[in-house]
């Protein structure tokens, strides 16, 4: 510690990003200048399997030779419906669906497997689980990267991946302290606001952080929220004292890395601005930035940051604390040796298989039950969107209507994500005009978007035998009554889709 200059250890602080599927001059130039020590990857960085494991030697190899310490290189790889890695690859089903299998051991080994892949292709530091208690089913942001609106649920199985990760010799950080479920607003986009005490939030919130803590989870990522009445300064999580000193570390004795979310989030970007945010988070007492696709944002931050520790407004100490800690970890978890860590005995296909299999299912009908679909059916749903900039990007050519007709017959339509009036009553007239058996609706985020729920509604009143599968938060279902069967399916993929398949059936088939 004492031979690097004050350069060198801010930027062992700051974790980047950049646009493309290799370093851009940007990023490269960002590490040799500012000495930029860690990387997070995006879908857009990721082409294959081959190059992303070439882009990650090449992203060891230049911070090992200008920092001379290992980089961590980051990613978003929950599962569901925030995963980034390419096609041939272990992506597990996102936490809601898993803790639909009813079997935490199945969250260990989702975890084992995905810590496994990881490592394998270079990637030392995975940003999950997610331990937010999905406590408003209005929320745009966590919905199904939660396992559900119970504390005990969200504890235990998020506790079981976290010793996954663990196990399988990289680092993982726990999110959103202290908890993003009970939002109505997505902080890429805003700044949310929870009227919570700290009193209310040990009650639920803190809850599985606590038990994630005694478990060994290495590092929490940290909500971009206010919580007016315990941080009294109107600052959110990222920038408050009171939060991260008062509360992670004293209260709840947390020794790990403490890290911001994306400060180039509206949250932060627009509220402070990205270098002022990275200012007061350090300040506040976090030890490693995010600044994840700007690289003179990135380069802001860091000259801001050393302006103030000149000054004096940053202690040294501040600094030397996070750094200290940042290495240890580096130590202990930034080799690129693949054959650290536990190795899942797993194959890999087919358990994803019976994970998807296991958590799809009728939420209305008994086990076993299957839907009987006529000569004539007809599958009707919207395609994909990005509900949140933090869900991957959609496949714009996958179609569950279409995906079905192509197994059962039949015809298959799409809609808006969120229909008007006029295209409602065209679906309407369609599907009353052709004599259909049977009905198969594929949502996605419905109840957010009111269109597909009066659309729900007013199919399930043409008394056609109906199907509606949502495919993402499972609130959706509550629109209709329990005359129509009822799937919930969590994601909109083809693993999904394909889990869907054997629970309808056809005397064609």
């Amino acid at each position: 510690m004492r031979e690097k200059t004050l350069k060198q250890k801010i930027g062992q602080m700051i974790v980047a990003g950049f646009p493309a599927g290799e370093l851009s001059k940007d990023m490269i130039r960002l590490v040799r200048e500012h000495q930029v020590g860690n990387v997070i990857l995006f879908s857009h960085n990721i082409e294959s399997r081959d190059q992303l494991k070439g882009l990650c030697d090449s992203i060891q190899r230049l911070i090992k030779e200008e920092t001379g310490e290992y980089a961590f290189i980051t990613i978003d790889q929950e599962g569901g419906v925030v995963r980034r890695l390419p096609e041939g690859s272990v992506n597990i089903p996102g936490a809601m669906a898993l803790a639909q299998t009813g079997d935490k051991e199945h969250a260990y080994e989702a975890a084992l497997l995905t810590g496994q892949e990881l490592r394998e292709l270079g990637i030392n530091f995975n940003l999950a689980p997610v331990l937010d208690i999905n406590n408003n089913p209005h929320n745009p942001v966590i919905g199904v990267r939660s396992f559900g609106p119970d504390s005990a649920v969200v504890t235990e199985y998020g506790c079981e991946m976290v010793k996954g990760y663990l196990d399988s010799g990289i680092m993982c950080s726990v999110k959103h302290f202290p908890g993003h479920g009970d939002t109505a607003v997505d902080s890429h986009l805003s700044l949310p606001c929870i009227q919570k005490s700290y009193e209310e939030l040990e009650q639920e919130e803190l809850i599985p952080f606590k038990e994630a803590f005694r478990h060994g989870a290495a590092a929490v990522t940290l909500a971009h929220i206010l919580f007016p009445r315990i941080e009294k300064e109107n600052l959110p999580v990222t920038m408050s004292e009171t939060m991260i000193q008062g509360i992670l570390r004293n209260r709840l004795g947390f020794q790990g890395l403490v890290i911001s979310d994306c400060l180039e989030m509206n949250a932060i970007k627009e509220y402070f601005g990205t270098a002022l945010g990275a200012k007061k988070a350090i300040m506040a007492g976090v030890d490693l930035l995010f600044i994840s696709h700007t690289a003179d944002l990135a380069a802001e931050a860091a000259r801001e940051i050393e302006k103030a520790v000149e000054s004096g407004e940053i202690p040294m100490s501040r600094i030397d604390d996070a750094v200290e800690r940042i290495l240890a970890y580096k130590r202990r978890y930034g080799s690129t040796n693949t054959d650290i860590g536990k190795k899942s005995q797993k194959d890999p296909g087919k358990f994803v298989k019976s994970l998807y299999r296991d958590s799809i299912r009728f939420t209305n009908r008994g086990k076993g039950y299957c839907h009987l679909l006529g000569e004539n059916p007809v599958f009707l749903s919207c395609y994909a969107y990005r509900s949140t900039l933090a869900s991957s990007r959609v496949m714009e050519d996958l179609l569950f209507a279409s995906f079905m007709q192509e197994r059962f017959g039949g015809d298959s339509y799409s809609f808006s994500i969120d229909p008007d009036t006029g295209e409602i009553n065209g679906i309407l007239e369609k599907v009353k005009s052709k004599g259909y058996t049977d009905l198969v609706l594929g949502t996605y985020n419905g109840h957010l978007n009111r269109g597909q729920s009066v659309l729900a509604k007013e199919l399930e009143k043409l008394e056609i035998p109906m199907v509606m599968a949502a495919f993402r938060n499972p609130y959706d279902l509550d629109e209709v009554g329990d005359e129509v069967d009822k799937i919930a399916a969590y994601e909109y993929s083809r693993q999904s889709f394909e889990a869907v398949v054997p629970l309808l059936k056809t005397v064609r088939l």
